[in-house]
């Protein structure tokens, strides 16, 4: 079988010889060969340095997706051991079956997104090169994990970037709730209704953590979703906690999830968040924890200046209804917002609100979410709890 070989221009290799999983399409010098969508390609340097073997797709930026160093053919055999290599180390993480099992290219499956609900598996199919090997994957799927569904929840608009539609169905099973015991705080999930692919997983540490600054609090969580903030303080003390999201749909989840627990302390308000934030300034409303963890306000670098005066509009709402030394957690998801600019607007914030920041702890998402140190693209998640004076 002859291999289509893809060599870089000069001097574009040393991104790739680092770690780096990704050939951007200007970096290409040269092909021999005829590769089609989503077809192995092999990786040379301008000096013929091979570089390693990946899927090709000619219409993105991201050209070629870099599944391994050496040749190995994208067969069932090839998912079944990444799939069991990535759970032996989620073993090794939680107790339960509740956790990401694929995280794309951090677990050498670039462009796969796997989910574990127990029985129930949710997958995002993000590549080219996978979405035409995802019958490979489903079988790899039920011959290593027995499933009892799994779902395809492919509704990402990173999708239409690779020329792929976007949509969800149920490829084995039938649609089924599964309960997710988070130490303590039950949720009852859908993964084939839940937002994205069924639940985040990737803010379950930084769920417990806050957790400490629940005793006796008056609390808001903003993009509240299910409740996974919300819950978890309540849990944990809080003398009221109430929950903002713009999704009516969410909301009644979240009142599910709270029943579920016994929760009588939760009030749920289907609500834009910068709608309500402007109605509790102006009624004088104050709060000891704010949880603010909005969607993604960026999808490019093109959108990082908005992204920034979004992220310091909404801090200085924050800012005037926290009490003194009252607590906030913060997060972005903002991949091209990164940890130093998100802090940096932040503290703009607070000082244009004449509010004073102890910084307590930084974080990001949880360790099945694991991060290649040589590619940044793979560490999204930013989360930071202050104190405020």
């Amino acid at each position: 079988m002859m291999i289509p070989v893809l060599r870089l221009k000069n001097k574009e290799e040393k991104r790739i010889l680092a770690g780096h999983l990704w050939v951007f399409s200007n970096e290409i010098g040269s092909i021999e060969g005829t590769p089609g969508v989503g077809n192995i390609v092999e990786v040379r340097s301008a000096r013929n340095v091979l570089l390693g073997f990946g899927f090709y797709n000619p219409g993105t930026l991201i050209a070629v997706r870099i599944i391994s160093k050496e040749f190995v053919e994208p067969d069932l055999k090839f998912f079944a051991d990444r799939l069991s290599s990535a759970m032996r180390l989620r073993r090794r993480l939680f107790s339960s079956n509740f956790y990401r099992l694929v995280y794309g290219e951090s677990d050498f499956l670039p462009g796969l997104v796997v989910d574990r609900f127990d029985s129930l598996f949710s997958v995002q199919i993000l590549s080219a090169g996978m979405e035409m090997r995802k019958d490979l994957i489903y079988q790899a799927i039920k011959d290593v994990f027995s499933p009892s569904a799994i779902y395809e929840r492919n509704e990402s608009q990173t999708r239409t970037l690779e020329g792929l539609q976007q949509g969800k169905s149920i490829v084995y099973g039938e649609e089924k709730s599964a309960d997710y015991d988070e130490d303590g705080v039950v949720f009852r999930i859908n993964p084939y209704r839940g937002q994205k692919t069924g639940f985040y997983f990737d803010q379950r540490l930084n769920r417990i953590f806050s957790r400490r600054f629940a005793e006796g609090a008056k609390v808001l969580d903003l993009y509240s979703n299910e409740g996974g903030f919300a819950l978890n303080l309540s849990r944990s003390g809080a003398s009221s906690v109430k929950a903002i999201d713009a999704s009516g749909e969410v909301i009644e989840s979240l009142a599910a999830n709270a029943e579920l627990n016994s929760l009588k302390n939760v009030e749920m308000e289907a609500s834009d968040a910068d709608v309500y934030m402007k109605k509790a300034i102006a009624s004088g409303e104050k709060y000891d924890v704010v949880v603010c963890d909005p969607p993604s306000f960026t999808r490019n670098r093109k959108s990082v200046p908005a992204a920034k005066a979004a992220y310091r509009k909404l801090h200085e709402q924050v800012f005037q209804i926290l009490n003194h030394e009252g607590i906030l957690l913060t997060a972005s998801c903002s991949h091209h917002i990164f940890r130093e600019t998100f802090e940096e607007v932040i503290s703009s914030a607070a000082g244009r609100t004449g509010r004073t920041l102890q910084l307590l702890h930084r974080a990001g998402a949880s360790p099945d979410h694991p991060v290649l140190p040589s590619m940044p693209e793979t560490e999204y998640l930013k989360f930071n709890a202050y104190r405020v004076i």
